[in-house]
């Protein structure tokens, strides 16, 4: 295992203080542990924090277990965290009702500390292999930067984090000034080049990891902004237009220039009920995108 890499987190919650104590001393030489006595903490925990695994008791004393896994399930934030049911019931009709819910195991009391790690590693690399196979499929073949389907993903999720946080999100779309003209003159795979440079320039004039560079189709991008209202989002999209418009392109033989057309702005998202706004966002820029083309191209229009 590299271990430059972050521990996985796994998220324990059952009442009993003794068996939270159990759990925590059998993983915590693996992974990074979170604690929770209650239904109501665990939700919070989960909700805002970055956790791999959960552990869940069956019978607490605020909700029941079952009745936790519904709602972990029912949001978007958390319905992707594989849950492990902890148990001392043989009932083979809770089993499968926790299955049914969407648990992924069951690990039945009382265990010892080397079934609770075996069962626990094995879900976790499962995990990571899904993760790794997921980054591909997110990846965009040609650039490196992430695809149209990793953005789908990514504004849902950054949309949801701006309505809990109760801030902005900004995003510019932009679009390679006469690339088929490009094309044409020096050929695709000199187009090819091309992309890849400007995708390279985008990426190192974002500057927070959080920011994020995404080929949206063709010859546009997209970069989201978490928490950037709109001037900061015009900052950002003047930086990376003169970065683009200063970097040459060097191809066998030949170097060229392009430039970028821009539409910068922010939202601040009100309603997790987002498709609607999203969509709407997304087109306001897109409007902004072709008023900075029909103004002369190589400019920044804001929504």
């Amino acid at each position: 295992m590299d271990s430059s890499a972050p521990r996985q987190c796994v998220l324990v919650i059952d009442d009993s203080p003794m068996e939270l104590k159990y759990l925590r001393r059998a993983l915590l030489p693996s992974y990074d542990v979170k604690l929770a006595r209650s239904g109501k903490v665990a939700l919070d925990l989960a909700m805002n924090q970055d956790v791999d695994l959960i552990l869940l008791d069956v019978v607490m004393s605020d909700m029941s277990g079952f009745e936790l896994l519904s709602r972990l399930k029912s949001s978007d934030a958390t319905k992707h965290i594989p849950v492990i049911f902890i148990t001392g019931s043989n009932s083979r009709d809770d089993e499968i009702k926790g299955l049914r819910l969407g648990a992924v195991d069951y690990i039945r009391k009382p265990f010892g500390e080397t079934v609770v790690n075996l069962r626990v590693g094995a879900h976790l690399q499962l995990i990571s292999q899904m993760r790794i196979i997921e980054q591909f499929s997110l990846t965009d073949g040609l650039t490196g930067v992430n695809n149209r389907r990793s953005f789908d993903k990514q504004i849902k999720a950054e949309w949801i984090r701006a309505v809990r946080t109760q801030s902005c999100l900004g995003m510019l779309l932009l679009d390679i000034d006469r690339f088929k003209n490009f094309n044409d003159r020096y050929g695709h795979l000199n187009g090819d080049i091309c992309l890849k440079i400007i995708s390279k320039t985008m990426q190192s004039a974002v500057m927070r990891e959080t920011d994020g560079v995404f080929r949206w189709g063709g010859e546009e991008f997209a970069i989201l902004l978490p928490n950037t209202n709109l001037e900061g989002a015009v900052l950002v999209a003047e930086r990376v237009r003169e970065e683009i418009s200063a970097t040459p392109i060097h191809m066998v033989g030949e170097t060229a220039q392009v430039t970028v057309s821009i539409g910068a702005g922010s939202v601040f998202p009100e309603r997790l009920d987002h498709i609607d706004c999203m969509t709407d966002f997304c087109h306001k820029l897109d409007q902004a995108l072709y008023r900075a083309k029909a103004n002369g191209r190589n400019r920044v229009e804001v929504i």
